[in-house]
C-alpha cells in the first residue's frame, strides 16, 4: 500500500533491499515526491511500515523508492526478512 498527499494505492514490489525497492503500480506518481508505504511480507505479520520514502525515478508504471525513515522495529524486521530470504 502506498499513500501520498492525495491518493492511496496498491502496488507490487520488486528488488526489495534495506535501502528501497522497485515498485510496479498503475497510479501515476512524480519523481521527487515522498510517500508512506506499508509492505505486506510473506511472513504473515502486520504490514512493515516505511514512514517516509522518496520517489527517485519513474518509468511508465514502475518507479524506484528509497526508504528514508523506517521505525526501528520495522527496520530490524526488514533486515531479518532479507537475511532469511538470501539463505
Amino acid at each position: 500500500m502506498l499513500a501520498g498527499a492525495a491518493y492511496l494505492s496498491e502496488a507490487l514490489i520488486h528488488n526489495l533491499s534495506e535501502a528501497g525497492c522497485l515498485v510496479e503500480c498503475e497510479h501515476t506518481i512524480l519523481a521527487g515526491s515522498c510517500i508512506t508505504a506499508r509492505l505486506l511480507l510473506p511472513d504473515q505479520a502486520p504490514a512493515l511500515v516505511i514512514e517516509v520514502a522518496a520517489i527517485r525515478w519513474v518509468r511508465q508504471h514502475h518507479f524506484g523508492i528509497e526508504f528514508l525513515r523506517t521505525p526501528a522495529p520495522d527496520h530490524s524486521r526488514l533486515n531479518r526478512f532479507l537475511s532469511s530470504y538470501r539463505r
